[in-house]
């Protein structure tokens, strides 16, 4: 049980940490996207495709109307209304700068406020809502004038020096108008556009939605879920744990005979290295040993003199390699030479050695070595029907 809630809590602070990283992550790569569709919209208008160019806008700014206020936001509204302008859609730059107005406003952006207001000027001046733009034009004033903000509007009609009591609106009119790309025919394709586009977009935020509740519904079924079975387990654990703790019992048991099997096995193996110790340190083996050494440093032929010396070299070898001596009196029809060849290559002396010990030639060697090794071998084949019998 302890085990299970810490997995549940560590998955619910997973889903919190990627979450957190996921929405980071996700609103580095949104302005990325949109600085992406800026560039591709102005060269879309350098091209002269205007369609390409407002679905562009549109999808910067749907997917930035349901995040929180930013300068781009503002930027993207901006260059929508811009856009709209240019193209004599004046009541759609109305909404638009006016959108991007309302930001500047919540964000408390005297720049932003400045350029929106002068934007709004020239709108509804072109909508020949004079009372309107003038206010929109002396809010730009008052507050590029307050916060020393003359040269943040790029003026290309005069607005700064324009008197609306005395100077004629429709010399600013008519210059917008000359201005103005596109005819009636392009303007209606452009709005019958943005209907469609913006008509698709609430469509696929209404099957988001949708599928956004039925993940919820789904999530709120498999809390529910997980808290019945957690209940069950709260149920059920006293007489799990009463279980556990007699199995934990019989575990330490069982571990304590485990151990002490170990421990006795561990003491049968020390007496027995003991034993083989005292055999490997006799004198019998000293004296092989030592016999051995001069035999390596100086081969000569037949350096083994006595029968006594033998002994003591087989002696080594059965102390070595338990069950060497087995293995030879098994083997079928093994001379003598053969059991001493046998041996000396068991104490690890090399082909060459043998060689000069016997007066023979290394080939002669290896091909004994075969012979002594097939001998053996049917010596062990042979054993087994004994065995079985």
């Amino acid at each position: 049980m302890r085990h299970l809630l810490s997995f549940i809590f560590s998955f619910l602070l997973s889903c919190i940490f990627i979450s957190c990283n996921y929405g980071n992550s996700q609103t580095d790569d949104t302005s990325y996207d949109i600085t992406l569709l800026f560039d591709q919209a102005k060269a879309y208008e350098a091209e002269g495709d205007a369609e390409k160019a407002m679905v562009c806008y549109l999808s910067a700014i749907d997917m930035l109307k349901e995040r929180q206020d930013t300068v781009l936001k503002v930027s993207a509204y901006t260059r929508l209304g811009d856009f709209h302008f240019r193209y004599g859609m004046y009541e759609k730059a109305v909404e638009n700068h006016r959108e991007g107005y309302n930001i500047a406003r919540r964000m408390d952006d005297d720049k932003l406020l400045c350029e929106s207001a002068a934007r709004l000027g020239l709108d509804y001046m072109m909508l020949n809502q004079k009372d309107t733009a003038v206010y929109f034009i002396d809010k730009y004033r008052s507050v590029s004038f307050a916060k020393g903000l003359q040269y943040v509007f790029k003026d290309d009609y005069g607005l700064d020096s324009f008197n609306p009591e005395k100077d004629d609106w429709s010399s600013i009119v008519n210059t917008v108008k000359a201005d103005t790309i596109g005819n009636l025919k392009c303007r209606e394709q452009l709005m019958s556009l943005e209907a469609d586009f913006m008509h698709e977009k609430a469509l696929l935020r209404k099957e988001n939605a949708e599928k956004s509740s039925v993940v919820n519904a789904a999530s709120v079924i498999f809390i529910v879920g997980m808290l019945s079975a957690l209940s069950v387990f709260f149920y059920r654990g006293r007489r799990k744990a009463e279980n556990n703790l007699t199995d934990a019992i019989q575990n330490g048991i069982d571990r304590k005979i485990y151990y002490d099997n170990l421990e006795l096995d561990l003491c049968r193996q020390e007496e027995q290295l003991k034993m083989r110790e005292e055999r490997l340190l006799s004198d019998k083996n000293i004296s092989a040993v030592a016999l051995m050494n001069k035999m390596k440093s100086s081969p000569s032929y037949m350096p083994v003199k006595s029968t006594d010396e033998w002994e003591s070299l087989f002696s080594l070898a059965e102390t070595l390699y338990p069950g060497f001596s087995d293995s030879l009196d098994t083997a079928c029809g093994l001379t003598e030479r053969d059991r001493e060849i046998s041996c000396l290559t068991k104490l690890g002396f090399t082909t060459g050695q043998l060689a000069v010990f016997y007066g023979i030639s290394p080939g002669s060697i290896t091909k004994a070595k075969f012979r002594i090794q097939k001998k053996m071998e049917t010596g062990r084949v042979s054993e087994i029907p004994a065995q079985m019998a």
